[in-house]
């Protein structure tokens, strides 16, 4: 009896148990069935990495948008002169207009990249309008490497705990003498050849001979005459007077002509002349 009385109740409680978890099912089921489609998962994989967000650049309210360049930057400028000189250099103003200074330095080594030397002073750039062209000088007082170093207006790249730079070119200045125009025609007449000195001295000569040639040619071809006027003589036998020459006669004596003397009498005149 016990026994029969044992098993009765087990299978009621069996019953009794399968009905509550039916209904609980049932109830899970229908919270599922009514809420949202979220899904769950019960594995988990860890993931490592780092995710970066995006940054939006805050415009500085200290910078004007103002942006310079050295125009020659990538040169080497080589000055041919004795400091104390004063070297320059180009900037210009690529963005808009500069709304206030900003500032320049000279840096100098004596051989090599004056980036790497001493700096030896520094001025101000007073504002550049857009796209403009200012020029920075600075005196300088001995031969070397220079290089103008420039900065940017405060903010620049809205960057407002830091200062932008840029670097000129490379100015070399070398000292060497400048000869005198003198010293110069003294070189060149010390280094013409002695051949030409002796070929010039030559046709010196032969232009001289040739000109008193012609000159003397010119004389013979047509001789001076000269009238000499003699004064008047006496024969010491008559005591009359002799004619003058005439130009004839000494023309024909230069000639080589025989010329009769009027000195002497004819002779048929002499004894009536001795009678008288």
């Amino acid at each position: 009896m016990r026994s029969r009385k044992y098993k009765t109740n087990s299978k009621r409680w069996s019953i009794v148990l399968q009905l509550f978890a039916i209904w609980y099912m049932v109830i899970i089921t229908g919270t599922y069935l009514s809420s949202g489609t979220d899904a769950y998962f019960n594995d988990h994989d860890q993931v490592t990495g780092q995710i970066t967000a995006g940054t939006w650049e805050v415009e500085s309210s200290q910078w004007d948008k103002s942006s310079l360049a050295f125009l020659n930057k990538d040169q080497t400028i080589v000055v041919k002169a004795c400091p104390p000189i004063k070297i320059s250099t180009k900037i210009k103003n690529n963005g808009r207009d500069m709304k206030g200074t900003t500032e320049f330095e000279v840096f100098y080594k004596e051989s090599g990249n004056p980036m790497k030397g001493q700096k030896i002073g520094d001025g101000i750039i007073q504002p550049i309008v857009s796209k403009q062209v200012d020029v920075l000088r600075f005196e300088i007082s001995k031969p070397g490497n220079y290089k103008f170093r420039a900065l940017q207006r405060p903010g620049h790249g809205n960057k407002d705990d830091s200062r932008q730079d840029l670097w000129s070119e490379t100015i070399t200045v070398k000292c060497e003498e400048v000869k005198k125009p003198q010293d110069k025609e003294e070189v060149k007449s010390e280094s013409v050849p002695e051949k030409e000195v002796e070929e010039k001295s030559v046709s010196v000569e032969k232009e001289q001979k040739a000109e008193q040639k012609k000159a003397a040619s010119e004389t013979e071809s047509e001789p001076v005459k000269e009238e000499v006027e003699t004064p008047d003589k006496v024969s010491p036998e008559t005591g009359t007077k002799l004619e003058k020459k005439d130009e004839t006669v000494e023309q024909d004596k230069s000639e080589g002509k025989e010329v009769p003397s009027l000195t002497e009498a004819p002779e048929s005149e002499t004894p009536m002349q001795k009678e008288g």
